[in-house]
């Protein structure tokens, strides 16, 4: 393993009255692990990551997972800053939430959960029904975004929705009404689009909740750069201006002072 990262997530408790062993450890916990681990190092870039492999040890349950080196620096990291912060404020809104959902796992099961290097004598982060790791929803309010790409899926039996590939913020996946899908009149995968949606941002930090877009407008939009039309713009314009001496301070104040 020397040349991996490699962390190690060990669960205590007990499975009915026997204590837990990787015989008795349920499939569906060890499918919530991987999806947590994989959102802790890489909330990102699930897409385009580098592999993570798995093995079970004994010793209650130690779940030990190999990935990059600099990945696994982070993983620890991330959790050494929780341990110290006491909370998860400040984590990306994918980490924090993976973590919540470790914390109601034990408040739900009873098991203690800790985070650490593998084979350490000591866990960097205890996670039980003692502690309180929540995602502070007083940091969320709801906002307005554009985005710009390619709308490269639409659909859904039951969640209907739309993904669209951006430049900047990757693949999104945007709740919408069945019923604007099927008002479209054209086909409109793998065509350029802008987007107009409804999601959470932190307060703080500015950061989008991924999980929380839904769909308002949908409009084509043409990528390209026109230097023609765009020198007829400014042509055009340019006798409205002739009497702004200072077009700085004038945009300033047209924007009400605020920048």
């Amino acid at each position: 393993m020397a040349d991996n990262g490699v962390i190690e997530i060990t669960v205590k408790g007990k499975n009915g009255n026997e204590p837990l062993t990787p015989d008795n450890f349920d499939i569906k916990e060890i499918k919530s692990l991987f999806d947590i681990v994989e959102a802790l190092l890489y909330p990102n870039q699930k897409i385009k990551r580098a592999p993570i492999t798995y093995s079970i040890e004994k010793g209650s349950v130690r779940n030990i997972f190999k990935t990059t080196p600099q990945s696994a620096a982070v993983f620890l990291t991330i959790i050494s800053m929780v341990k110290d912060n006491g909370n998860l404020d400040g984590l990306e809104i994918e980490t924090a939430r993976a973590l919540s959902e470790v914390q109601k796992s034990a408040h739900r099961t009873g098991y203690t959960y800790e985070f650490g290097e593998y084979k350490a004598s000591e866990p960097k982060l205890v996670i039980s029904h003692e502690t309180s790791y929540h995602v502070n929803e007083n940091l969320w309010a709801d906002a307005e975004f554009y985005f710009y790409g390619v709308l490269v899926n639409a659909g859904g039996k039951d969640k209907p929705n739309i993904h669209i590939q951006t430049k900047d913020k990757g693949l999104l996946i945007i709740k919408t009404e069945k019923e604007y899908l099927e008002e479209l009149t054209e086909n409109v995968l793998y065509k350029h689009f802008s987007v107009r949606a409804l999601g959470r941002q932190n307060i703080e930090t500015g950061e989008l909740d991924p999980t929380s877009l839904v769909l308002m407008e949908l409009n084509p939009h043409d990528p390209s750069y026109n230097a023609q039309y765009l020198e007829r713009l400014i042509k055009r314009a340019t006798p409205h201006w002739e009497d702004v001496k200072d077009v700085d301070t004038w945009i300033y104040n047209l924007r009400g002072g605020n920048g």
